[in-house]
Parts: structure tokens; sequence; C-alpha cells
């Protein structure tokens, strides 16, 4: 209780602008050279040329951390700015430094909105990934000793190899390591314990998981980027205690998804849907938090990108609330507005007048079924999805809706 009132009262919670000003201070003194500049309007830096450093991820992870945690946030962020400054390397110095490592999609969309503001939505789309799940991509890195540098675009021509040997090659580094047993945090519940910055890579290799001593099929969760906790499918506690330190841990940023996983009989990462309601209802609390989070920084963007191009469309927010143990999202569709819909779990369709407006409350699944042709997916986006409205439903309609 004391820690939790030194911190209210002590930590640091910059603003916008005095944490970028932290963040290059900390670049400056780790040694980066190249020029920063800082673009307040995208909330990001730019290294040199041509190289851009979003920092909302950063910004939030440092908001989050403990008191005494924040430098040490702010500086493993900050190495990713030295993979800017890595030599020229030959194939045969990159092909053993190769790993693959997973991160949540709404992350590669951030930086594309960040391009789109500058370049226009004709921006080219350079991003070379192999899809997961819905929220998981796999993406090719090189382990630096210093930094781990992300190749969002794929492998560079002169290697001479695709995207997915370029991956394959990776993985078989990843298993080439030293093997570290999993470690138990709460009955039937383990973490993946290599604190090398591959924590969660391990999902992609079946073999380990399935040595992880749990009864029965090995289940798993990608709470953050060095989080990836694995337990048995029928083991309901230890679900539940997954979840509750995932909703401790993803606090401090980095998260990469809500979804229970596991591996189908070749070897692939499947989503697992939870067993029982009390785990469906915990999972919703996971999900509606990341989404949340992902929706507000894709909100923020996406206004800017509105901005900059001269664009009417209003960008509705994604709101959460817990009803009972269930933890709902939903968003407002208000008639005569054009507007770019977050994919919630409800709809409020509200019919803008004098008094009170009247507001009727749908799932969005029935929403779909009666109006989905006044809801069409923008595939501009990666991820998480948005929809854009194409009017608004008629008396008869509204009717079906209520019903």
């Amino acid at each position: 209780m004391l820690s939790a009132l030194l911190d209210k009262l002590f930590k640091d919670t910059p603003d916008n602008d005095a944490f970028a000003e932290r963040f290059i201070n900390t670049a400056r003194r780790s040694g980066i050279t190249q020029p920063l500049s800082y673009d307040a309007a995208l909330f990001r830096v730019q290294v040199g040329k041509g190289a851009y450093f979003n920092l909302h991820n950063a910004h939030h992870a440092y908001l989050s951390a403990k008191r005494g945690k924040q430098q040490q946030t702010l500086d493993q962020f900050v190495t990713a700015l030295h993979a800017s400054n890595a030599p020229e390397m030959a194939w045969d110095e990159i092909r053993p430094l190769l790993r693959p490592i997973i991160r949540s999609a709404s992350q590669l969309e951030q930086v594309r909105l960040g391009e789109i503001a500058q370049k226009g939505w004709d921006a080219p789309n350079t991003f070379q990934y192999r899809q997961l799940t819905d929220e998981c991509v796999e993406l090719i890195a090189i382990d630096h000793p210093e930094h781990t540098m992300t190749k969002t675009d794929g492998p560079a021509a002169d290697w001479g190899v695709s995207l997915h040997e370029s991956l394959d090659i990776a993985r078989r580094n990843l298993r080439d390591q030293e093997q570290v047993p999993f470690e138990p945090i709460a009955p039937g519940l383990f973490r993946a314990n290599w604190q090398d910055c591959y924590d969660s890579s391990r999902a992609l290799l079946p073999e380990l998981v399935n040595r992880v001593p749990v009864s029965g099929r090995p289940v798993f969760l990608l709470a953050t980027r060095d989080l990836m906790m694995v337990a048995g499918e029928n083991d309901e506690a230890a679900h539940l205690a997954m979840f509750d330190i995932a909703l401790e841990e993803v606090k401090a940023g980095r998260a990469i998804s809500w979804e229970l996983l596991r591996h189908d009989d070749d070897g692939r990462i499947v989503v697992q849907e939870p067993a029982t309601e009390a785990l469906r209802q915990k999972q919703s609390q996971l999900r509606v938090t990341l989404n949340q989070d992902a929706y507000h920084v894709q909100k923020q963007l996406l206004e800017r990108v509105h901005e900059a191009h001269g664009e009417d469309i209003f960008v509705a927010t994604y709101m959460a609330f817990a009803a009972g143990e269930e933890w709902i999202s939903i968003a407002s569709w208000t008639e005569g507005v054009n507007a770019s819909l977050p994919k919630t779990d409800y709809l409020a369709l509200v019919i803008p007048a004098e008094d009170e407006p009247p507001v009727i409350r749908v799932p969005w699944n029935k929403a779909m079924g009666i109006v989905g042709d006044l809801l069409e997916r923008d595939l501009r986006h990666l991820h998480p999805p948005r929809y854009l409205t194409r009017g608004f439903p008629t008396q008869q309609q509204l009717a079906q809706l209520s019903a």
C-alpha cells in the first residue's frame, strides 16, 4: 500500500513533449550521434534522414512502469535506435544472427499510419510478415550483441532468400540456442525463462512447448514480448492465474495478444477457445484492455491522417465497461455522420434530437446481419479492424435492431 502511494506521489508522469525530450536525452547519453528531431504532431522521433521511431508504446510503457523501473524501461526502447548505426553485414554474417519474433499486428498498423500521414494512402506498404493468428504476426530480426534489429520490410534483396526461407532459418537458429527449462510460477503454470528478448518466440517451437510438464495438451498465452505462459488445456485454475498475471504485466506495455493458443497436429499455432464461462469472462477483460489500448493509438494516428489530408471522417472511440464479470466494448454510430467505427461487442445507434437523443444498443453480430451493407470493412487498415459507415439504418431496420 505504501509503495502504491509513493508511486502515485512521486512517479514521473511526463506529457508527450516532456517524454520526447527524455527519450532524446537518453538516446544521446547512450551514444546515438545521428540527428534526432521530434515530430509533436505524430508523436515520433525522426532518426537521421529517413527512419522514424514512434513514441506511443514507449510512452505508455514508461507511464505504466513502477517508479524505480522507469529509466530501465526507457533504456530498453532506446536500444532500438542503435539498429540504424549498425554496419553493413554480408549474408554469411547475418544468417546465424537471424531470429523470429512475434509481435502484435497493431504495432505494424501504427507504423503504417505514421507513413500515411506523411505520404498519403497511396504510400507503398513494405511490410513482410507471416500471419500466425488475427492478433499475432511473425517477423524476421537480426540479433546483434547489444540490440535486436527488426526487419519489418523482410529480407534484404542481396540476402537471396524469401521471407519464409529467412523465417525458417531464424527458427532453426532459435532452436539451436541453449535450452532452458520453463519456470513454474503458479500451480500448473509455467513461463519461458530464457530472458533473452525471445521468450515469446519459443511459441514457434512446438517441441519445446510440448516438454513443459503440464497435464494434457499445452496451451499458452503470449501476453507480452517477454512473457510466454503455458498451462494444461483442462487446468482452469492455472488458466485463471495466467490471465490475472497477464492483466498486470500488460500495464507496462509491449503487449502481444489476449488469445489463448495451442499447436495443432502439424505444429501450427491456432486459437484455443476458453473451456469454461469463468475463463471466457476473464479473457474478455484482457481482450478489451488490449483492444482499447490499440484502438486508442490508432484513433490518434488516424485523426492526424484525416487532418493532414483533409478527410472529413469521424473516428469513433472504442469504449469499454464491465457488466458483472463480463467486459464489453461499444462504439457510437450517429445518424448523419460519416464515421470510421472500431469493431466492438455492441453498437450504440444514436439519432440526434433536441432533447435526449434516443440510443439503440445492439450486438455487433446482430447489426451485421441486418445492416451489414452499411458497414464497409476498411481494408486500408492492418489491425485492429475498422468499418466505414455508408448511411444509417432505416426506420424499419431500426425496429428490427430493437427487437
